[in-house]
């Protein structure tokens, strides 16, 4: 460990530690939920709810519910012993070790996290912002389900445009065709600015989702990427223009201005480089996780990398504050689950793909059990948004693949994919 691993942090004397963490995601909220409340802890946020967002694409088929996959923060965090703060951090002063935020807070600080995440990137767009229709959040996605019931009502022409193939871009497809793909006016173009889908996950699943799609008005534009945007129609930089009545816009996330504005970074843009133990290679007193942090071998990051990052930094805490070297943070080797509405699901780990419809059980019991994690059914209103989850999940997808003969026939094909 580097000397400033092996340094103490300590309060004045007669107050305990104060750690504000940045952030209250799945990485914000997994930090303040395993520092004990011997800390004077705050978390701030912009937003009331906590967001599951993993599974935002299954509003746009309306198999999720809103509610099913937000938890008020204040409760959890409070139910830790902590303090939330619905407000957003401005500045970060790392030499006066103050943080500020929009709402004129002045929060003094012994140890902060930073666990901000992204913010979503048009890539400067014309027409973008005013014209698309973002895939950030559960607001997003339920804007997105709004729209698409809306054009599906008559028998007409309905073209969608998905901008990204990514993760976000397939999975968007995928309940798109669950909800959809009956309708006979049903168009989708998918734009991806590389030579095929998943990009970064191996290259038969590009070749499946393409199989999958033939028998349906699905066409997929590689190689190419979006140059403008208006109110019903696309431009391509291969010299196409696409009608569109709804464009979704699942292009990636970029890091947040804020990073480098506190001196987290040497250059804007760029996520915040850390040691081993999830400490800023820049200041002692501050730790970043989830997204925001710069690891070597996770440039898309998962929920659960997230929240093993904020479990280790809660731990470096208690062992800062100590003077005892830190813990390295070692990336977990766990599966990705990638779901394609209801017509296949991958599991992928390393450079094996395995696809079955079976394993969209496993995505749903990752989803059931993180919430469940994260908010354990210690009292009504955790009893009542599990109960809430448990049954969107009985109704909305156990049911009908149980009483369709077709579903329960399909549940036992399982494919290694080469």
């Amino acid at each position: 460990m580097s000397k400033s691993e092996k340094k103490t942090i300590s309060a004045d004397k007669g107050r305990p530690l104060r750690i504000v963490v940045i952030g209250a995601n799945f990485a914000g909220l997994t930090t303040a939920n395993h520092l004990s409340r011997n800390f004077s802890v705050t978390v701030i946020d912009s937003r009331q709810q906590f967001e599951f967002l993993p599974n935002i694409h299954e509003l746009l088929s309306g198999v999720k519910k809103p509610g099913s996959l937000r938890i008020d923060r204040k409760r959890l965090i409070g139910r830790a012993g902590h303090r939330f703060i619905k407000d957003t951090v401005t500045t970060i002063d790392p030499a006066n070790k103050k943080v500020y935020t929009s709402g004129r807070k002045r929060m003094p600080y012994d140890i902060c996290v930073v666990a901000v995440g992204g913010v979503n990137s048009t890539s400067g767009i014309a027409g973008t912002a005013k014209f698309s229709l973002p895939f950030k959040s559960v607001d997003d996605c339920q804007n997105i389900f709004r729209k698409l019931k809306s054009l599906t009502q008559s028998k007409h022409r309905v073209p969608v445009v998905i901008v990204g193939g990514g993760l976000e871009g397939v999975e968007a497809l995928g309940e798109i065709l669950r909800q959809y793909r009956p309708h006979p006016g049903l168009e989708i173009h998918l734009i991806e600015n590389r030579n095929r889908l998943l990009a970064n996950r191996p290259k038969s699943l590009d070749r499946d989702i393409r199989k999958i799609c033939e028998p349906y008005n699905v066409h997929f534009h590689t190689e190419t990427r979006v140059t403008k945007i208006a109110a019903n129609r696309v431009w391509l930089s291969s010299r196409i223009a696409l009608d569109s009545d709804a464009t979704i816009w699942t292009g990636g996330a970029v890091p947040p201005p804020l990073l480098h504005k506190s001196g987290l970074t040497e250059q804007p843009g760029d996520w915040a480089p850390v040691n081993k133990g999830l400490q800023s290679k820049y200041f002692d007193s501050i730790f970043i996780a989830g997204d925001a942090a710069e690891w070597p071998g996770l440039e898309r990051k998962q929920a659960y990398d997230a929240m093993d990052m904020g479990e280790c930094v809660a731990q470096n805490i208690e062992l800062l504050s100590a003077g005892d070297d830190l813990k390295d943070f070692h990336p977990a080797s766990k599966p990705t689950v990638i779901s394609f509405g209801d017509l296949q699901t991958y599991v992928i780990m390393g450079n094996i793909a395995v696809a079955g419809p079976l394993f969209a059980g496993a995505k749903e019991g990752i989803f059931q059990a993180t919430m469940t994690k994260l908010d354990p059914p210690k009292g009504l209103t955790s009893a009542i948004d599990l109960y809430n989850r448990t049954s969107d999940s009985l109704f909305n997808l156990a049911i009908p693949t149980l009483t369709s003969f077709s579903s329960l026939r399909r549940l036992a094909d399982f494919r290694y994919l080469s």
